[in-house]
């Protein structure tokens, strides 16, 4: 029964989620700037395609389209593209001539030149030195036809999903450069481009958490996130973006809180992005938002879960009760004479809605 009573609360967030990223977007031109092929400033005019409202670029006098007054590191950018010959999302751009590009060869679609991502030096297309099978991919789209795609990009490393599938069509990480941080932007070569239902939210990692001491593990995972602990440890996530906790707890076999402290500026909901092992309550301000247990496992992916969270203004407090896999083995898996948990954390970050 209780795990009935979880899947069906899971399911609720699924649609609470999808409620967030709204379905449509109304294109305003005044958060537009818009370049032709020179480098000269065109105007952005409403244009209506195949029944979306979209950005159209021509790919000369109106070539490139820079959204206006944000910069951004980590973020997800959802969009709706129907290209003629080559369109895409340029992004952390530095300026008109420096940042990274992914973009959709439609005329290509279903080879495995699909898909291709690029670094843009000072201006240089640089394609023929970035190819299979890292930087380009096959991905199903035809030329002048809608199709949805998704780039989500985290610290070093790139997602990009076509048409909503499950599984990201290319997962690579970025060309080193100098440009980690800027604004993104569209852009067409060679041909018209339509760009709708652009959504871009940026992605907050969540790098500074205080974890508790060992607590003993019971049939339920009842601790309560008030608890007071004799010793609070300042953990970050590692390079994976994942919080170890193994790696702070000398015989680890037990239940911990981990806390972050969420700042708002006013009364506002973001979407928290979340997986972990074993078994889990997440709290927000002591109020329960999230409680599941999970008895096999599987591989721990950003996003696998996602719920709202309502931030009040000023300060918050996120709060995870975790504990291992130590249940999914009995009383824990044998690590030289003594059982423990194996595997023991969680990955965690914040959408924000822009």
């Amino acid at each position: 029964m209780q795990f009935r009573i979880q899947f069906i609360t899971g399911a609720l967030c699924l649609i609470i989620v999808s409620a967030f990223a709204q379905p449509s977007s109304k294109i305003n031109p005044s958060d537009w700037a818009v370049y032709s092929e020179n480098y000269e400033q065109a105007a952005l005019k409403d244009t209506l395609f195949q029944g979306r409202e979209s950005i159209r670029l021509d790919g000369r006098k109106m070539a490139v389209a820079f959204r206006k007054g944000s910069r951004y590191k980590n973020f997800r950018v959802d969009c709706d593209i129907a290209g003629r010959v080559m369109s895409g999302i340029g992004f952390r751009a530095k300026d008109q001539q420096n940042y990274h590009f992914l973009y959709f060869r439609t005329g290509a679609g279903g080879t495995p030149e699909a898909v291709q991502y690029i670094p843009v030096y000072n201006g240089s297309l640089s394609w023929v030195l970035y190819h299979q099978s890292i930087y380009e991919r096959t991905a199903d789209f035809k030329q002048m036809e809608w199709f949805h795609a998704a780039i989500e990009v985290r610290a070093n490393t790139m997602k990009v999903f076509v048409n909503y599938s499950a599984k990201p069509q290319m997962e690579i990480s970025l060309v080193e450069s100098d440009f980690d941080e800027g604004e993104i932007l569209l852009r067409t070569m060679f041909g018209e481009a339509y760009f709708a239902n652009v959504f871009i939210n940026e992605l907050q990692m969540l790098n500074e958490w205080q974890i508790s001491e060992q607590f003993p593990r019971k049939e339920t995972l009842d601790l309560d996130p008030a608890t007071k602990s004799s010793k609070w440890t300042k953990v970050a996530p590692d390079a994976a973006n994942i919080v170890n906790i193994s790696r702070y707890v000398a015989n680890p076999n037990g239940v911990v809180i981990a806390k972050h402290a969420l700042k708002a500026e006013a009364d506002t909901d973001v979407i928290l992005n979340f997986d972990f092992i074993g078994r889990m309550k997440i709290f927000l301000n002591g109020r329960e938002q999230f409680y599941y247990e999970k008895y096999k496992l599987e591989k721990v992916l950003p996003g696998t879960h996602s719920i709202v969270l309502h931030l009040k203004k000023g300060d918050n407090e996120l709060a995870f009760v975790s504990e291992g896999d130590a249940t999914i083995f009995g009383k824990g898996f044998n690590a030289m004479g003594r059982a423990q948990h194996q595997n023991w954390g969680f990955v965690a970050e914040v959408m924000k809605k822009n």
